[in-house]
């Protein structure tokens, strides 16, 4: 596959096919993913976890979106709309798709195939990973952030048990001042907290 930069030309567009929808599974949230989506749908982070969120099981300390049906549809989706039905909020990997980041620090990205238009107006990467909202530029750094931090975190914790994991989770994904809108500071803070308690909690 050839590499592509933000500069690149690429032919995307959407026709509500559903196809980035469907086959999940893999949609991995951040905290701030968890923390945006649930003032979205107007609940509780505790009832968003509970009703629309995994953990998988080779991955501690990740969440993923539900899927629901044979078809491993994402629980999210709106099936009336036959849309997305958390667009406007909906996480990086979602707004990315078709294209995966092959080194987000560098901004090299693949594309997929998954999502093929012929008829689409050619744009650029970054035209299709910002839209007019920024959502790659401004989110960029706090993932990148996070999956160093989640890569060091998985290599300290396979001795902890249940309760220490639960706690943890807690900490990463439920600890949060709903009255505080700066987000991604509340978010190192607690990833800052989840450190010093897997030090604190070492065999």
């Amino acid at each position: 596959m050839d590499i592509l930069t933000l500069k690149s030309k690429v032919k995307l567009g959407c026709n509500l096919c559903d196809k980035c929808c469907i086959y999940r599974g893999d949609i991995r949230l951040l905290p701030i993913n968890v923390w945006r989506i649930s003032k979205y749908l107007n609940i509780s982070v505790t009832e968003f976890l509970d009703k629309y969120t995994d953990r998988p099981k080779k991955s501690k300390l990740e969440l993923v979106l539900k899927t629901t049906g044979e078809l491993k549809q994402c629980i999210l989706y709106d099936d009336q709309e036959k849309k997305c039905g958390i667009h406007s909020v909906k996480p990086l990997q979602c707004v990315m798709f078709p294209l995966v980041p092959e080194n987000l620090k560098r901004d090299y990205f693949v594309d997929s195939g998954q999502c093929r238009l012929e008829d689409a107006k050619e744009i650029t990467v970054n035209e299709w990973v910002n839209g007019n909202n920024k959502i790659y530029s401004k989110n960029k750094k706090i993932c990148m952030e996070w999956i160093l931090f989640i890569e060091w975190a998985q290599m300290k914790i396979n001795e902890f048990s249940e309760i220490e994991i639960d706690e943890l989770y807690k900490i990463l994904f439920e600890n949060y001042n709903p009255r505080k809108w700066n987000i991604i500071r509340q978010m190192k803070k607690n990833m800052w907290e989840a450190e010093k308690f897997i030090k604190e909690n070492l065999k």
